[in-house]
C-alpha cells in the first residue's frame, strides 16, 4: 500500500509587507545628504556645458555664414541682432544674432546692409557674455564670395556664461582667409 505523507509548511507569525518608518527615514537621510552634495556640482557642471554650447553655436554660425558666401558667391554677414531682422549695435552678441546677405558696395565698407536674413539664433541666455572684437567695427563680420573676410585682418570671438569654471569658455578666431579655430580657454 502506498502511503503519502504530507508535509507541514512553517507559518510564520506574520508577513512583513514594506518598510519600516525607521527603514524610511534613514533611506530619506541618505538621500538628503547626497543631493546636498552633489547639488553644487551638477550646477558648476551645466554651467560649464552652457558656456562650451554658446562657443559652439556660434563657431557654427560663422561656419555657416562662410559657406553660404561661398556657395551663393556674394557676400554674407552676421551680426549682432536683438529683433532678428535687423543689426544691432556693437557690443549686443549676448542677445542673438543673424546670418544674412549683405549688398553692401563693397568688400571693405564700413556698414552691413541687410538683404535677405537668411538664419537668426535667438539669445543664448541672459548670462551669456560674448565679446566680439576685430580692427574694424565689431557688430558685424563680412565674408566675401571666396570665404575670406571682408573687411579685418582677424576676428576674435570670446564666449562664456557667468558662473562656468575652468576652461569652459570659448575663444574663436578667424583668420583673414575665414578659417576658424575654436580653442577652450578660461571662465
Amino acid at each position: 500500500m502506498l502511503c503519502i505523507q504530507a508535509r507541514k509548511v512553517p507559518v510564520m507569525a506574520r508577513e512583513q509587507r514594506g518598510f519600516t518608518l525607521i527603514e524610511l527615514m534613514v533611506t530619506i537621510a541618505v538621500l538628503a545628504i547626497l543631493v546636498s552634495i552633489a547639488g553644487p556640482s551638477f550646477t558648476s557642471m551645466i554651467n560649464n556645458n552652457r558656456s562650451a554650447a554658446v562657443g559652439e553655436e556660434l563657431a557654427g554660425a560663422f561656419n555657416y555664414a562662410r559657406s553660404e558666401a561661398v556657395k551663393r558667391g556674394d557676400r554674407v554677414s552676421i551680426c549682432a541682432s536683438s529683433d532678428g531682422a535687423t543689426c544691432s549695435a556693437a557690443g549686443t552678441w549676448s542677445q542673438g544674432w543673424i546670418v544674412f546677405t549683405d549688398s553692401a558696395a563693397t568688400d571693405i565698407a564700413t556698414t552691413p546692409v541687410v538683404n535677405a536674413v537668411l538664419r537668426r539664433w535667438e539669445a543664448p541666455g541672459g548670462d551669456a557674455a560674448i565679446a566680439v572684437t576685430q580692427t574694424a567695427a565689431t557688430n558685424f563680420v563680412r565674408y566675401t564670395r571666396l570665404g575670406t573676410l571682408g573687411r579685418a585682418n582677424q576676428v576674435t570671438v570670446t564666449s562664456s556664461v557667468s558662473g562656468c569654471t575652468g576652461n569652459a569658455a570659448r575663444t574663436i578666431t578667424i583668420g583673414p582667409a575665414g578659417l576658424i579655430n575654436v580653442a577652450r580657454s578660461a571662465c
